[in-house]
């Protein structure tokens, strides 16, 4: 079996044959169908031949295995054969496949614009339905929504004028009497400020002279004060010196009643010839008679003096003897 030749269905000259044949094969225009079923019989004929050589492979590769792989090596040298034929005509059914997608893809872009368009008209007028819903809608019926919609938003909107233009004349109306008010109101408060200030001048005016006999007042105070405390302070003053003066008398006498006492004390311890002493030169220096007029008088007013100090000069001798 090694020795014997792998021989597929399908020969060089067969692969060459429909190369020739198939790989010159395009689709120009996507509705060309005899293109597109030439193009697609000539795949299904390759796509055949393939499977038929895969189906040969596996019954020839079941025998053994180095025989599988030989069949696998001439296999895959078929396949290389066939897969750019294959893979030309797949890349040209692909083309169609693709083209018709992106046209049914631009299509369904369009139809959802469309529906867009239509949800988004229906918004101006106030309307707002569900992207499904719009979608079911007829071309009649779009319309029909679409013209009710239009009356009714005509209509909201000439209501809502009305609206607005009624509350702007109530606005101006209110505008004006808030004007009007403002005025009365800046007139009072001028009225009201020349009565303020005049108040005011009239209060200054009686406050001035209220100070004022509040002032008088206090300086009347002032002087009945002063002139109360200078004699209060007189009085005083007078008491104080009287006090003083008794205070000083009672001092003096006490003083000269002590003094008295002292000297008595004193007299008393000193012995009698000292007190006979003393007592004579008080005598002697006794203040001088007063002058009489009577001349008689006078001569026996000196007469008895000189007795008087005859005798005391005598005493005074006899102490000293003694």
């Amino acid at each position: 079996m090694q020795n014997e030749i792998v021989k597929y269905d399908i020969t060089d000259a067969a692969i060459a044959e429909m190369e020739n044949l198939y790989m010159g094969l395009t689709i120009d225009d996507i509705e060309d169908k005899e293109q597109l079923d030439a193009v697609h019989s000539a795949r299904m004929v390759i796509k055949g031949k393939r499977i038929d050589v895969e189906k040969t492979r596996k019954e020839l590769k079941a025998d053994a295995l180095a025989w599988g792989k030989k069949v696998d090596s001439e296999a895959k040298k078929i396949f290389a054969k066939l897969e750019p034929i294959e893979s030309h005509l797949m890349a040209e059914e692909q083309k169609v496949i693709d083209e018709k997608a992106r046209i049914e893809a631009e299509a369904e872009a369009k139809e959802q614009a469309i529906i867009q368009g239509r949800i988004d008209e229906l918004h101006k007028y106030g309307v707002v339905l569900p992207f499904f819903e719009v979608a079911t809608l007829s071309d009649d019926e779009y319309v029909k929504t679409l013209t009710i919609a239009r009356v009714k938003y005509a209509e909201e909107q000439a209501r809502l004028n009305r609206e607005a233009d009624e509350r702007r004349a109530e606005e101006k109306r209110l505008a004006d009497e808030r004007e009007k008010q403002e005025q009365i109101a800046k007139e009072q408060a001028e009225a009201q400020a020349k009565i303020n200030e005049a108040n005011r001048q009239i209060e200054a005016d009686r406050k001035a002279i209220e100070d004022e006999k509040q002032r008088e007042k206090e300086r009347k105070d002032r002087e009945a004060f002063e002139i109360k405390a200078a004699a209060d302070a007189k009085i005083q003053a007078e008491k104080d010196a009287k006090k003083k003066a008794e205070r000083e008398e009672r001092e003096r006498i006490e003083a000269d009643e002590a003094q008295r006492i002292e000297k008595e004390r004193i007299e008393q311890l000193r012995p009698d010839k000292e007190k006979i002493q003393a007592w004579i030169s008080d005598c002697q220096w006794s203040p001088e008679p007063p002058t009489i007029k009577d001349d008689k008088l006078t001569e026996t007013l000196f007469r008895t003096l000189n007795a008087i100090y005859d005798l005391l000069n005598d005493l005074s001798e006899k102490v000293s003897r003694m």
